[in-house]
């Protein structure tokens, strides 16, 4: 076990989440600590934690309503590329660049275990819905699947000709979504391991996939500025939104499964409408490339990061359906 905590008043973000003046009227707090691109953001399921994943080499847990940094997890010299809070909010899960998987306790702000075995950079970490499964991937082009408890490797799997940037168990942890730098989306039997189906539609690399709260769709965000909401129980493309000008990097549903939040290489964050497919509102205010956004557990909330490693957490009150 390494020691992972820096202690608060040692970090210039101590002083809490900043108001900036001159954003969108959604704006309402700014987090600003790391020294480089943000990959990726994580609410616990309280909603009283946000964790980044910095390409600075550190991992940061927020206070989500102060915007006080509270930890700032160390222990990698690479660059941290994913972040997931397990059910409990007890465990945090990371991803880096020197191929290990590393699990924090929250609490204590120290590691509890590094999981070791991806053979390149480690891009995406995720738990199954009660916790007992994580599965991770990366460069390596597998996905490897863990029990947290013990740290031991379960299983590996293979299928994905490049590397897997995104993974994302459905609800009921029967399935496993990963998408690939190889254009595709698979589905893979949680359990056994078995791949179900692959989904192809994105004409580029696929850099993220999330399912709904419902079950019932799964998303997934490509580089060709398209995002794809697919029947999981089938091979159908339900619906394409279109609006992005770049790559979309993330993908994330609101707690009712009502809306989805994109981020994007074209400096946006787009809130959109998931029965029609229309946009409902595009987030402007972070003039850098943006690598992912989150809703919170109460869906009135989004926070967003990109290459210039501010985090800006922003109000969604209730919109028309029109931009």
């Amino acid at each position: 076990m390494r020691l992972g905590l820096r202690r608060k008043d040692e970090q210039r973000s101590q002083s809490g989440g900043q108001r900036e003046r001159g954003e969108s009227p959604g704006f309402a707090r700014l987090l600003e600590g790391h020294h480089g691109p943000v990959s990726q953001l994580a609410f616990d399921r309280a909603g009283k934690l946000l964790a980044s994943a910095g390409f600075d080499t550190t991992v940061r847990l927020w206070d989500a309503e102060s915007g006080s940094c509270l930890h700032v997890l160390e222990g990698s010299e690479e660059p941290m590329a994913g972040v997931a809070f397990n059910p409990s909010g007890d465990i945090l899960a990371s991803a880096g660049y020197d191929k290990i998987v590393r699990l924090w306790d929250v609490k204590k702000g120290v590691e509890s275990r590094a999981l070791e075995g991806h053979k390149r950079s480690v891009e995406a970490v995720t738990f199954s819905a009660d916790g007992r499964i994580l599965a991770s991937a990366g460069f390596d082009k597998t996905i490897r699947i863990w029990d947290p408890a013990s740290g031991k490797l379960l299983r590996t799997l293979e299928g994905h000709s490049d590397t897997v940037a995104g993974v994302a168990f459905d609800p009921s942890g029967a399935l496993l979504a990963s998408a690939g730098h190889d254009r595709t989306v698979r589905l893979w039997d949680a359990k056994s391991g078995l791949a179900k189906r692959e989904l192809q539609g994105h004409t580029s690399l696929v850099n993220g996939v999330a399912f709904a709260p419902s079950g019932k769709l799964l998303a997934s965000a490509g580089y060709d500025g398209m995002i794809r909401l697919w029947n999981p129980t089938s091979d159908q493309c339900e619906k394409v939104l279109e609006g992005h000008t770049n790559a979309v990097s993330s993908v994330d549903f609101s707690p009712d499964s009502s809306r989805l939040v994109s981020a994007s290489s074209d400096q946006t964050v787009r809130i959109w409408d998931v029965d029609s497919g229309v946009c409902l509102r595009i987030v402007t205010g972070q003039k850098t490339r943006l690598r992912s956004a989150v809703f919170n557990p109460s869906g009135d909330r989004v926070a967003s990061a990109g290459l210039d490693g501010v985090i800006r957490i922003w109000a969604v009150p209730e919109v028309a359906k029109s931009v």
